[in-house]
């Protein structure tokens, strides 16, 4: 017996698998029914009702997430019957919702007011008092709500109910005075409460760190990948005035479908709460001084030639890119082999069931490629902190590790951290080189899957900072190599070509969803 079915919807055929819904099935053909209350992550509730379509030999207009496709079904997804009951959908939605679009955060991303002029009418008909409601009332560290906006789809609380399985939602009352709120004693701190925001299709959840920030049409999304662990979500970053006001969930199936935990979310407020290292500087007879990049790129070259063999070593963050550390391992490992290079571990917390990872390392498994060992439990971070202080290494250079206290080492060895922000480990190094920071640079991450994935420039430095793999290219030349790189695309190039099986990473083949690399 066949499991697969054949049916037609607005004139067409298409072959389905049993089971599938005529919502699914239309989608597969291009076709955008409406649709509130559905989504793919979630189970169907089938109660906002504007997915109508009309069925042959079916009485009335039908739910089409609620309707399995059947052999020989004909599908009708538009016309006069099927727009009336959409518009006397919308009619009811609309009847007691307030109309403060101007003022909503979501307008301009919102389907109430996309779907309105699409299948609304041209006025109301309804001339009694709205309905009042609670107006921007938090329910979570993170969420505010608005019931007088909610239309009760119902897709906040079976997210709580079903992905994250803490169930601090619910709908209280009936019928016209149904609205969505937390039980008593509850509030919706779950880590990954953001995700309500994104699935609302209104104005009745939005996030409190971005409220009134920006309106959505002054931002533009640039599809990138979160670096707050080693999962890697796919995320778009929300940029405007070369600044990223936002992070959303990007749908990928093979790493995180379509949600993101909070950490991740707000991790881009670092950019701007942190303190940035905006020019290179040297520290000299307890004074810092400014050092334009040339010399300063002069000084650490010399001071690696002048360095005893087996004397330089280097700590190099698995949050720098794959070609980053590609780069540093031309440098430090072959150029001067005699190096030590550490790549810390970074864990905190544990694994949970859904997405989040004690590693906060988002390229780890990237360094492991790149031929590196990573140092899970920092015992080789520790020996050669250790060794640096007591003289035993000559030049130490850190890539990318904030807050490492570098005090006692650089009392006996000459230490370069090269990091986006002023920290404790920048104000004690005797030279200070500004990097890149998070959404400034492009490169590859490889998760803890195995995913190669595209890590994308979304604004500007507003200094002359540096990407890795720039840094290691002007020492490599200062030191009498070649290295004829313009653009991260060049080295990623070269690791296709020289390291064994990464010969598949190519920007087309990482693409926007990334590319599982051969274990």
């Amino acid at each position: 017996m066949s499991d697969r079915i054949v049916l037609t919807i607005d004139g067409k055929e298409i072959e389905v698998e049993k089971g599938t819904s005529v919502l699914t099935a239309a989608g597969m053909l291009g076709l955008d029914v409406p649709r509130y209350c559905y989504h793919p992550g979630l189970t169907v509730a089938g109660n906002c009702r504007i997915c109508l379509v009309e069925i042959e030999k079916m009485p009335k207009l039908a739910t089409s997430c609620t309707t399995t496709a059947a052999e020989g079904m004909v599908v009708r997804t538009s016309g006069a019957k099927v727009e009336d009951g959409r518009r006397a959908v919308m009619e009811f939605l609309l009847a007691n919702h307030p109309l403060d679009c101007p003022i909503c955060d979501q307008a301009g991303e919102c389907r109430l007011q996309d779907y309105s002029f699409q299948h609304g009418r041209g006025g109301s008909r309804f001339e009694e008092e709205k309905l009042k409601g609670q107006k921007a009332t938090p329910i979570g560290p993170h969420v505010v709500l608005d019931t007088e906006r909610c239309i009760v789809c119902t897709r906040c609380v079976r997210f709580c109910d079903e992905v994250t399985g803490t169930g601090e939602l619910g709908v209280f009352q009936r019928g016209v005075r149904s609205m969505i709120g937390t039980f008593p004693g509850q509030e919706l701190n779950n880590p990954y409460s953001g995700n309500t925001v994104d699935i609302c299709p209104v104005g009745a959840l939005t996030l409190e760190e971005f409220r009134f920030k920006k309106r959505v049409w002054e931002l533009k999304d640039v599809s990138s990948v979160c670096g707050s662990c080693a999962r890697g979500c796919n995320v778009n970053l929300g940029t405007s005035d070369n600044k990223i006001w936002r992070m959303t969930p990007r749908e990928n199936q093979a790493v995180n479908r379509w949600w993101m935990c909070d950490e991740g979310r707000l991790s881009y407020q670092a950019l701007d709460a942190t303190p940035r290292l905006t020019a290179a500087r040297i520290r000299k007879d307890g004074q810092t001084i400014a050092l334009p990049w040339p010399e300063a790129l002069d000084l650490l070259a010399t001071r690696l030639k002048e360095a005893r063999p087996g004397k330089t070593a280097v700590i190099a963050s698995a949050s720098l890119t794959l070609e980053d550390l590609h780069m540093v391992k031309r440098l430090f490992a072959d150029m001067l082999p005699s190096a030590r290079i550490v790549v810390p571990g970074k864990f905190r917390g544990s694994d949970d069931a859904l997405l989040i990872r004690a590693d906060k390392n988002p390229n780890a498994a990237g360094a492991r490629l790149a031929g590196l060992t990573v140092d899970d439990d920092n015992r080789q971070l520790a020996v050669l902190l250790a060794d640096a202080a007591a003289g035993k290494v000559d030049v130490l250079v850190v890539l990318g590790e904030e807050g490492l206290d570098l005090l006692e080492a650089g009392k006996n060895a000459f230490v370069c951290v090269f990091s986006p922000f002023i920290s404790a480990a920048v104000e004690n190094a005797d030279l200070a080189l500004p990097a890149a920071a998070y959404g400034e640079f492009e490169g590859t991450w490889v998760n803890f899957q195995g995913r190669a994935q595209k890590v994308r420039r979304a604004v500007i430095s507003r200094s002359v900072a540096l990407e890795g793999w720039q840094l290691m290219t002007e020492l490599m030349r200062r030191l009498g190599a070649e290295a004829p790189h313009k653009k991260a695309a060049d080295v990623l190039a070269e690791i296709a070509a020289t390291v064994p099986g990464l010969s598949l990473l190519t920007p087309k083949t990482i693409g926007s969803t990334g590319v599982q690399v051969p274990a």
